[in-house]
């Protein structure tokens, strides 16, 4: 078994698999650190550039489904983290752009599908979380989380998980 593992200040990228699968990114994956390090030195020219007044205004984040702060967040979790800890980030994530500041299951294994996260079964994730108190049922098949779930986000994150705004 193999490991390729990149940081990048705890961005963290990893590929794990046989020797060969590992290798066949191996220069795929030099290419784009040697990309990532031509783009900083330019970036200090662009952003001269991106601090000139423009006519128009970026769209707000909360108007996207995933506006690439989820990915972040499930990122501040520690490996360990269980699917029941991933299905209540994504929960939280969920309620914190939406107006009734709620979230489904499937809201919140959809968000984890589309960074590539496969939780067994998100329906008992989510009741282990109502469970632990970490989550409350706001109606049926809605759900909140709590104050004690929101704590143990920051906690695992290490202070990572902003209070929902």
């Amino acid at each position: 078994m193999a490991k390729l593992r990149v940081n990048l200040q705890a961005r963290e990228f990893e590929v794990e698999g046989s020797e060969a699968f590992v290798e066949s990114y191996g220069a795929r994956i030099e290419q784009l650190l040697h990309r990532l390090v031509e783009g900083a030195r330019t970036a200090p020219e662009e952003a001269t550039a991106a601090d000139e007044p423009t006519a128009v205004a970026p769209a707000p984040a909360a108007a996207t489904t995933d506006d690439g702060g989820f990915g972040a967040f499930l990122h501040a979790l520690p490996r360990n983290a269980t699917d029941v800890d991933r299905i209540l980030l994504a929960g939280w994530f969920v309620q914190a752009h939406n107006a009734e500041r709620t979230f489904t299951t499937a809201d919140a294994n959809r968000h984890l599908v589309d960074q590539g996260i496969k939780v067994g079964n998100a329906s008992q994730s989510v009741k282990q979380n109502l469970l632990a108190k970490r989550a409350f049922q706001v109606q049926r098949g809605r759900y909140r989380v709590a104050q004690p779930g929101l704590q143990h986000l920051t906690q695992l994150t290490g202070g990572k998980v902003p209070a929902p705004g």
